[in-house]
């Protein structure tokens, strides 16, 4: 497999932002928190306490928004891993924005069967997909709360950002770009791109009821690749020609 582009500058962003903004507040907190020690027996001591407490507790709160970004570039990491048994007549891109769409595209595969738009979830525990509504399963059971008191805990579903809707609209805006550059093919087609969310964490567990899109654990993700038929072939060159326009997208370059 050939890689055009390599993952995690978009993950890399947003743990940076996060973890920039976090140790600012953690700054400005410990200062407050010092003024305030320093001068706890004049009017305004309890007042600068009380602002870098709060200064230090927005600043954990961005530490901690910054671990699903670290869960996702372990995800996306692994799947690269994965996906390098593949021959070079795979081309991967990483980590792409197209116009008009928020957040990124995971991974697009391009090879001679087909076009390929990854989600990856590093998601672990139990998830149910209900065609396009997907959720998080907690068990019940008895459980001890934080005064050390037993109780009993209902089992409950917690709704997530369906993945299947974001790699179809992804999938769609890239067959919409591609198809829009005429000079690419001969002759005008109608070309598929599929789109595929992939869970890599072992603990996963998933449930599915009538997925709208293919739903693969990772180590099964080369397998279908390899099988997978399709009615429209692409040449080398029209591979060469889509690959070129998503990396002048990548880097700003399209109009």
């Amino acid at each position: 497999m050939r890689v055009l582009k390599e993952s995690g500058g978009w993950l890399n962003e947003q743990i940076e932002s996060n973890e920039k903004t976090a140790k600012i507040f953690l700054i400005i907190g410990l200062a407050t928190l010092i003024i305030g020690l320093a001068t706890i027996f004049y009017g305004l001591g309890i007042v600068f306490i009380g602002w870098g407490i709060t200064f230090i507790v927005i600043s954990i709160y961005f530490f901690i928004k910054s671990g699903p970004y670290y869960k996702g570039k372990i995800g996306e990491t692994l799947v690269e891993e994965y996906l390098k048994e593949l021959n070079d007549n795979y081309y991967l891109i990483n980590d792409i924005m197209l116009p008009e769409r928020y957040g990124n595209i995971d991974h697009i595969l391009f090879c001679p069967n087909g076009i390929f738009v990854i989600e990856t979830k590093n998601y672990e525990g139990e998830i149910i997909c209900d065609g396009d509504e997907w959720h998080r399963h907690y068990e019940g059971g008895f459980t001890i709360s934080m005064r050390g008191r037993p109780y009993w805990k209902e089992p409950i579903d917690y709704d997530i950002r369906s993945p299947s809707k974001s790699v179809k609209g992804n999938a769609v805006k890239l067959k919409q770009l591609i198809e829009s550059q005429r000079n690419i093919f001969r002759n005008p087609i109608k070309i598929w791109v599929e789109g595929i969310v992939v869970f890599t964490d072992p603990n996963v567990n998933l449930k599915l009821n009538k997925p709208t899109v293919t739903v693969l654990k990772v180590e099964e993700l080369c397998d279908y690749l390899k099988n997978k038929e399709s009615k429209l072939k692409f040449s080398s060159k029209e591979l060469e020609l889509i690959e070129n326009l998503i990396l002048m997208q990548a880097k700003g370059h399209f109009n």
